[in-house]
């Protein structure tokens, strides 16, 4: 049997839920490293300065998005669901076409840095972090097969190790006084880095020529554009509050909503690693067992749903603390603003689980109008409440935007098929130790005890109502593995 023949198995689903433990294990690790980094760099530039940095991400990300036309993901579809020398070809044609719309989108972005008035450091700075964005890409095509093959002690050994990276260049960059163009600069070395231990990795595995064949990328695009527009606009209407802010708040408030902006992308991230993980699973299901793939997208969706109640919790009862360390007594003013994104993430980590499962079932029209209205929704409210209350108003911009796209993606799923409609019982189990954990808050404690506290509660609450899925007690070490049966 094949490393690829694992997606047919029940194996395949016990290297899911290992590799997402895995992943999420060395994704902690990687936030401990970014959250240290971060605390330097917010003291260090200041609430203005910080959020010109964290602007110029932003915009180098959005036109990222725009032109990468959701690549990284059909690439983990693809190589999943085609066989042999179609799959090689496939690889080939993926990094030229990439590589070509990287080239442009980097340009984009030091034109769009201009269009919109920002000074020379950010222009500089938007061009270099493109440059850096070009070597990820690379790296990021060629290493496709690793996630499709559920390798996920190779992916998870190279995002930590970007992660890391980042996290001491930073910190070097502190002790050097670096400006903004320093900070942004650092994804060059780093994505260098990335780009050799992957290919390493995956020497035997894929031809490193890419495919210039304009063709063969219209053969690509033809029939996945919808797939592309889903995916970019999915991604790219997150990152739009932090451009739109800058544009109607003053720099203190855009910088305020930049360090809460930083704690709400990094924690969002989570759901995206664990289900990007599960996803070629989710893809070959798809294809050849539906019962498989409701199967798979409840488990999915109870497991996510658990850990966005962690997530809520940690930043509404733990906002002041993370605030104090990621950013100092400076940012004060973001703590609230933190809060409001709290509750949104409990959103987005449902929403990681419905969109992948969209992409799986080929259903990319309803991607695009669901993304395209929360877009609308989100960038209207960002304009609106951050000119009147600043920071504050663009988080509840960010929150009404999660909600309309949680509400039309499970519309997109059910549409026609009851098979697929989840089954909502698990989750309503576990909004009890919601509430009990929420309530730790009111105790006259510091704010600190309390989060803790509240996590504890919240964990304990949910293995007293066996509201974890089965499938993670089975790799649980001890009684609590036992409790699964």
């Amino acid at each position: 049997m094949t490393d690829l023949d694992v997606l047919d198995t029940p194996e395949a689903g016990r290297r899911v839920v290992r590799g997402g433990v895995l992943r999420v294990g060395a994704f902690v690790i990687g936030i401990g490293a970014s959250v240290v980094a971060a605390a330097f760099v917010t003291r260090h530039l200041g609430t203005s300065d910080y959020g010109r940095y964290q602007t110029v991400v932003a915009l180098v990300t959005i036109v990222q998005i725009v032109t990468d036309l959701g690549m990284t993901t059909l690439g983990l579809r693809e190589y999943a669901q085609r066989r042999g020398a179609d799959r090689d070809r496939f690889i080939r044609v993926l990094l030229g076409l990439r590589l070509a719309m990287t080239v442009v989108g980097v340009t984009l972005a030091a034109a769009a840095a201009v269009a919109l008035g920002y000074d020379g450091d950010m222009v500089l700075g938007a061009a270099l972090m493109g440059v850096g964005v070009t070597i990820g890409v690379v790296a990021g095509t060629i290493g496709v097969p690793l996630g499709a093959e559920l390798r996920m002690g190779a992916v998870s050994g190279i995002d930590l190790s970007r992660q890391v990276l980042t996290a001491l260049a930073f910190v070097a960059l502190v002790a050097l006084g670096s400006g903004i163009v320093g900070f942004l600069a650092v994804t060059i070395p780093v994505s260098v880095f990335v780009l050799a231990a992957t290919l390493y990795l995956v020497r035997d595995r894929v031809s490193l020529r890419p495919s210039f064949d304009a063709r063969a990328w219209a053969g690509l695009l033809r029939p996945t554009i919808t797939f592309a527009l889903a995916t970019a606009v999915g991604s790219m209407y997150v990152y739009a509050a932090q451009v739109l802010t800058q544009l109607v708040a003053d720099d203190h408030e855009a910088g305020l909503f930049g360090a809460s902006f930083r704690v709400y992308i990094i924690v969002a991230s989570v759901p995206g690693v664990l289900v990007t993980t599960a996803f070629p699973v989710l893809s070959r299901a798809a294809r050849d067992d539906r019962a498989r793939l409701a199967y798979a997208t409840q488990r999915l969706f109870e497991g996510t749903a658990l850990l966005g109640g962690a997530a809520l919790l940690g930043c509404v009862l733990g906002a002041g603390p993370i605030i104090d360390v990621v950013a100092g007594p400076e940012y004060a003013g973001a703590v609230p603003v933190l809060r409001v994104q709290g509750v949104a993430l409990a959103l987005t980590f449902v929403i990681s689980t419905w969109g992948f499962t969209l992409l799986a079932m080929h259903r990319h029209r309803a991607m695009v109008l669901a993304n395209t209205v929360a877009l609308g929704v989100s960038a209207a409210t960002v304009l609106l409440l951050a000119n009147a209350h600043g920071a504050r108003g663009a988080a509840f911009g960010t929150l009404l935007g999660e909600g309309v796209l949680a509400m039309s993606y499970l519309i997109g799923i059910t549409r026609g098929d009851r098979t697929m409609r989840p089954d909502p019982w698990p989750v309503v189990r576990m909004l009890p130790a919601l509430v009990l954990g929420l309530a730790c808050g009111l105790l006259p404690l510091p704010a600190l005890v309390t989060t803790i506290l509240g996590l504890v509660v919240y964990g304990a609450v949910l293995v007293v109502t066996r509201a974890v899925p089965d499938e993670v007690y089975e790799h649980l070490p001890g009684p609590l593995g036992r409790r699964g049966g």
